[in-house]
C-alpha cells in the first residue's frame, strides 16, 4: 500500500501543475489568478490531503453553496467572480461570513476584574509584558502548530530577531507532533534549542519574550502594543491579523499559505514576504530576517503598510456591525405553543450536551433570512447572546427557481401531470418522513380531499385509481421532487407538517401553507407561518394534537386555502 501511494505521488509530481479544487478561501485579483496557478503544485500538499480533496467532489453536487471565512472587504473581487460561475451545471450560493474571530482591539490598560475572576482566568504573562511596551512597538512571531522550523533555522531566526533591535514575542512551541510533513512516525516531541543564554539575555534586557507553550494569539494581535506579525500565513492567522489592523511578515510553509502570502503582500499590500515560496528549500539567513523585521517595524515603508493595514482593519470591523432593515412589522408573540410533546427525551438530552460546545462557537448559522425572521435574529443578537455571538441568517438553502414549463431534464411523471393543470389549482400534501399518520387519520384525510374538486398530490389506499382516472389527483407512494412541485406554476398550496425545510421551500416559492404540526419545532413554525408572516392557515391546532382531524375539517381548510 505504501509503495502504491508513493508511486502515485511520484506520478503527480511529473506534471508541472496540479489543478485542485480546494475548500480554502481563494485569493487574488482577476489578473493575478494565472500567476497563482504556478503555486498549486504537488509539493504544497501531502498525498493524503490531495486524495481527500478528490473524494469530496461527489458531495459538491449536492450542496446549496459554500461558506467562506472571509469578507468582501478582503476578497470581494473573487467572491463576485465565484457568484457568476456555473458549477456542476448550475449556480451555487457563496456566503462570505468572516471573519469568525472576535475583532475587538485592546488598549494597553488591562480590563478590571474582581479577585474571583482573576483567580479563575488569570491573564497570560505575555499580555502583562505587552502592557509595559510602547504602542505598535512589538513584533509577534508564531508559525502555527503543523510544521516546525529546523534547528538550524531556529538559530538563524533567533539571531535575526535580536540583531533587528526590535521588541518581540516569539511563540516557540516545544512539540512537533503536528508536523504534516515529518518523516518521523514516532510522535515524539522535541524541545527547540536556542543559542546559549538567549532567552535570559533578551528577557533581561526587556527586548523579547520567548513563549514555549500556548499563547493567546488573538489577544496579542489585538493589543495596542503589537505592531507586526511574523507568520506562516495560515488563513486563520491572516484573518486575525488583518481584522486587528496588524501588518504581516509572511513566511509560508505549505497548503494554502503561499496563496495567502500573495493576497497579503501583493493584493492587499498589508505585509511583506520573508521567504519566497520558490525558495522554500533554502535556509533564511539571520541577516535577511533582520532586514525584513526592520522593514516591517522601523522603515519608511512601515508607515504606509501600517496605514493600509489599519484602514482595512477598521473597514472589516465596521462591516461586521452593518444593520439590515427588517421590512415586515412582526411582533414577538406573547404566548408560545407548549413544549409538551414536541421533543423526545433523547433529543432534549442531546441538546443539553451541546451547550458545552456552543460556548466555543463564533456564532450560529441559520437557514432563514431577515425578511422572514429578522425580529428574532435581533433578539438573539442583542438580548439572549448579549452581543457576544454573531448570528448569520444565510437561507434559504433551497433553490429559488420556479418551474413555469415542463423541465425536459426531469421526466418525473408528477411534473408531467402538473404541466397539464391550471395555474395555482393544485395543493401539494406531504408530511415529511419522521411521523406517519394513523390509518384512521389517513382515511379522514382522503375523504376530506376527495370531497373537493381541487387538485392535490399524495393520498391513501383504495381510491388511487379512481381519483387519477378522474384527473382529480395523484397519489405518490415513493419519493417526489418536492422543490420541483412547489416551484411549479400550477401549485397553489402546500398542506404540511411545517418542518422548517418545507416551510422555507414553500415560502421561497410563494406558496401558501396549510399547517398541520406534528412535533419538534413545527408548532413554532406553524405560529410563524400563520400569525406572523400570515402566509398560511392552521389545519389542526397544537393543543388538539391528540384528536382526530375529521374529513369535514380538512375540507374546510382546503376550501379556505384554495378557493375562498
Amino acid at each position: 500500500m505504501a509503495n502504491h501511494q508513493k508511486n502515485e505521488a511520484n506520478e503527480m509530481k511529473k506534471g508541472e501543475v496540479v489543478v485542485v479544487m480546494v475548500p480554502f478561501p481563494a485569493q487574488g485579483h482577476l489578473n493575478q489568478l494565472l500567476q497563482l496557478s504556478r503555486l498549486i503544485s504537488s509539493y504544497s500538499y501531502t498525498y493524503n490531503f490531495l486524495n481527500f480533496i478528490a473524494t469530496q467532489h461527489q458531495f459538491k453536487e449536492l450542496n446549496s453553496g459554500n461558506i467562506y471565512n472571509t469578507c468582501k472587504s478582503i476578497e470581494g473581487c473573487y467572491v463576485d467572480l465565484l457568484e457568476g460561475l456555473e458549477i456542476y451545471g448550475g449556480k451555487k450560493k457563496h456566503w462570505a461570513l468572516g471573519p469568525f474571530n472576535p475583532v475587538t482591539k485592546m488598549t494597553t490598560t488591562p480590563l478590571r476584574t474582581n479577585d474571583n475572576n482573576k483567580s479563575k482566568n488569570p491573564r497570560h504573562r505575555c499580555l502583562e509584558w505587552l502592557d509595559k511596551q510602547a504602542p505598535m512597538s512589538v513584533l509577534f512571531v508564531s508559525f502555527g502548530t503543523t510544521t516546525p522550523l529546523t534547528g538550524e533555522q531556529i538559530k538563524e531566526l533567533a539571531i535575526g530577531l535580536e540583531q533587528s533591535k526590535q521588541k518581540f514575542i516569539w511563540v516557540l512551541r516545544d512539540a512537533d507532533k503536528g508536523d504534516v510533513f515529518s518523516s518521523s512516525s514516532s510522535g515524539e516531541g522535541r524541545r527547540a534549542q536556542l543559542p546559549e543564554g538567549y532567552e535570559e539575555r533578551v528577557g533581561g534586557r526587556g527586548v523579547g519574550l520567548v513563549v514555549r507553550d500556548w499563547a493567546p494569539q488573538l489577544e496579542i494581535l489585538g493589543h495596542s502594543s503589537t505592531g507586526g506579525f511574523m507568520s506562516h500565513c495560515g488563513w486563520n492567522s491572516c484573518l486575525e491579523s488583518i481584522s486587528m489592523g496588524v501588518p504581516i511578515a509572511a513566511w509560508p510553509m505549505h497548503s494554502d499559505q503561499p496563496r495567502n502570502t500573495v493576497l497579503v503582500s501583493q493584493v492587499l499590500k498589508v505585509g511583506l514576504v520573508v521567504r519566497d515560496w520558490d525558495q522554500r528549500e533554502q535556509l533564511v539567513a539571520a541577516s535577511t530576517i533582520e532586514k525584513k523585521v526592520r522593514r516591517l517595524m522601523a522603515s519608511r515603508e512601515r508607515d504606509a503598510t501600517r496605514k493600509r493595514a489599519a484602514e482595512l482593519g477598521v473597514t472589516i470591523r465596521r462591516s461586521m456591525d452593518e444593520a439590515y432593515p427588517f421590512l415586515l412589522p412582526a411582533e414577538i408573540p406573547k404566548e408560545l405553543p407548549s413544549m409538551e410533546g414536541c421533543f423526545t427525551f433523547e433529543i432534549l438530552n442531546f441538546s443539553t450536551h451541546q451547550y458545552e460546545f456552543a460556548k466555543t462557537a463564533a456564532g450560529d448559522l441559520y437557514n432563514t433570512c431577515r425578511l422572514t425572521e429578522g425580529t428574532y435574529l435581533d433578539l438573539l443578537a442583542n438580548e439572549l447572546m448579549n452581543g457576544s455571538k454573531r448570528q448569520w441568517a444565510i437561507g434559504p438553502f433551497n433553490s429559488a427557481t420556479t418551474y413555469r414549463h415542463k423541465n425536459s431534464n426531469s421526466p418525473d411523471r408528477y411534473l408531467e401531470w402538473l404541466d397539464k393543470q391550471a395555474p395555482h389549482s393544485v395543493v401539494y400534501i406531504s408530511f415529511g418522513t419522521s411521523v406517519s399518520l394513523s390509518d384512521k387519520q389517513i382515511r379522514e384525510l382522503a375523504i376530506g380531499l376527495e370531497q373537493r374538486k381541487d387538485r392535490r398530490t399524495k393520498l391513501p389506499q383504495g381510491y388511487e385509481e379512481r381519483v387519477e382516472a378522474m384527473g382529480q389527483g395523484m397519489v405518490v407512494g415513493d419519493w417526489a421532487p418536492q422543490q420541483g412541485i412547489l416551484g411549479h406554476l400550477v401549485t397553489g398550496g402546500l398542506m404540511s407538517h411545517c418542518g422548517w425545510n418545507p416551510c422555507m421551500e414553500s415560502i421561497t416559492m410563494g406558496v401558501p401553507i396549510a399547517a398541520w404540526p406534528m412535533h419538534s419545532d413545527q408548532p413554532w413554525n406553524c405560529l410563524l407561518v400563520t400569525q406572523i408572516l400570515k402566509v398560511g392557515l392552521v389545519v389542526r391546532e397544537w393543543e388538539h394534537r391528540e384528536e382526530l382531524v375529521t374529513s369535514s375539517t380538512i375540507e374546510k381548510a382546503r376550501r379556505r386555502l384554495m378557493t375562498s
